[in-house]
């Protein structure tokens, strides 16, 4: 070993040094990370809920904030502009094919530049830039090479995680999740907010009874199809009647 280490070059040893911390930290994230203990837990979330920390930068993943001031966690159901529509959902709603949301693409919504990003980088830079040069690689070409795989280290890392967080649940029904969808009144919704009905939604693929009113004039009778438009006193939702209906 000594002399393996001896016969490295200045660049070599560089590249070492930095490999192996770099490796001994990221075997440590992922063996916190599959034993439970390595997820930054927030004891003090909603109803208990644990926020898990995969991008390992110490800050919980629970998604948890109110930024919009409405009490309900925003989760991936941000409303800043505070018209009662998750601003996801507004994203495509001039869209050709009519409003029709999208899934983000491959690199939105990416948090490259975490600690387990730039572990991952240093690790896989340190230790393609070491074999590159044992292969006789002249230092620049082998620097450049050894970056490019860092990079792709960290973003596929970064890929891995954000798609890691969205199949995370809690099984806890968040109501926002109603918004832009359609359902079928239960029981006759009142014209004009004067008292609740009841609608009948498809919600976190379950189909599930909810309160809800109306703003529209006329009451929107039993069996009618309606489009849910908002949330409002909690738990309560705001509809109007789908186009074609009475």
């Amino acid at each position: 070993m000594l002399i393996w280490l001896e016969s490295l070059t200045a660049l070599e040893r560089v590249l070492l040094y930095v490999a192996v911390p770099a490796t001994l930290i990221l075997l440590i994230q992922t063996v916190l990370l599959l034993i439970g203990l390595g997820g930054g837990h927030d004891a003090d979330g909603p109803d208990g809920a644990e926020g898990a920390d995969l991008d390992g930068d110490g800050v919980p993943d629970d998604l948890s904030l109110d930024l919009d001031g409405d009490g309900v966690p925003d989760g991936l159901s941000l409303d800043l502009d505070g018209d009662g529509v998750p601003d996801h959902l507004e994203l495509h709603a001039d869209a050709p094919d009519g409003g029709e949301a999208h899934g983000p693409g491959l690199f939105s919504g990416l948090n490259v530049f975490t600690v387990r990003g730039f572990v991952t980088f240093f690790t896989l830079f340190g230790w393609s830039g070491l074999l590159f040069c044992t292969l006789g690689m002249h230092p620049l070409i082998a620097l450049f090479l050894a970056v490019q795989i860092g990079v792709i280290g960290m973003v596929s890392v970064a890929v891995i995680l954000r798609e890691a967080l969205r199949l995370q649940s809690d099984g806890t029904l968040d109501i926002r999740n109603a918004l832009g969808r359609t359902g079928s009144v239960y029981l006759t919704v009142p014209a004009g907010r004067m008292g609740p009905g009841k609608v009948n939604v498809l919600v976190q693929e379950q189909l599930r009874e909810f309160e809800a009113v109306t703003d529209e004039e006329r009451p929107i009778p039993t069996g009618a199809d309606v489009l849910v438009t908002g949330v409002t006193g909690g738990d309560t939702l705001v509809v109007e009647s789908v186009a074609g209906e009475p």
